[in-house]
């Protein structure tokens, strides 16, 4: 955008250099110059710092946000978290049914030495033994 000086500083600058118009209008024109080289070093830097700032704020965010590599990784952890862990149940349910089958063979023996038991009181006691007697005669 060309920046040019108001009409009463011109004025002004023509009455400085004693009405001399060509001398007021080299200045002006310098004047103008400067101002417009001003306003672009101003948009460069402006321009500069706004690249900056975006290149600071993408990285920042780039370190901050999940990338898909790493979700991915992490879903991949998950499921192998998650195949230790059927494993180990699977390896409970069979000691459960090993213990169930022991608990099987326990309860028949049992049965069995309660069987024996009262297998053995009855025919040693001395009334069972008179009673036997009794019902062979």
């Amino acid at each position: 955008m060309a920046y040019s000086i108001p009409r009463d500083v011109f004025l002004l600058l023509e009455t400085a250099f004693n009405q001399d118009r060509e001398k007021a209008e080299v200045f002006a024109k310098a004047i103008e110059g400067s101002i417009q080289a001003i306003e672009n070093q101003a948009d460069e830097r402006i321009t500069h710092k706004k690249e900056s700032l975006k290149a600071e704020l993408y990285n920042e965010l780039r370190a901050e946000l999940a990338t898909k590599e790493f979700v991915r990784a992490e879903i991949n952890g998950v499921h192998a978290e998650i195949s230790e862990v059927r494993a180990e149940i699977s390896a409970v349910r069979g000691e459960i049914s090993g213990v169930r089958s022991d608990l099987k063979q326990t309860t028949l023996l049992l049965k069995i030495l309660i069987g024996i038991a009262v297998f053995g009181l009855t025919i040693f006691n001395p009334a069972f033994v008179k009673l036997v007697e009794l019902v062979i005669k």
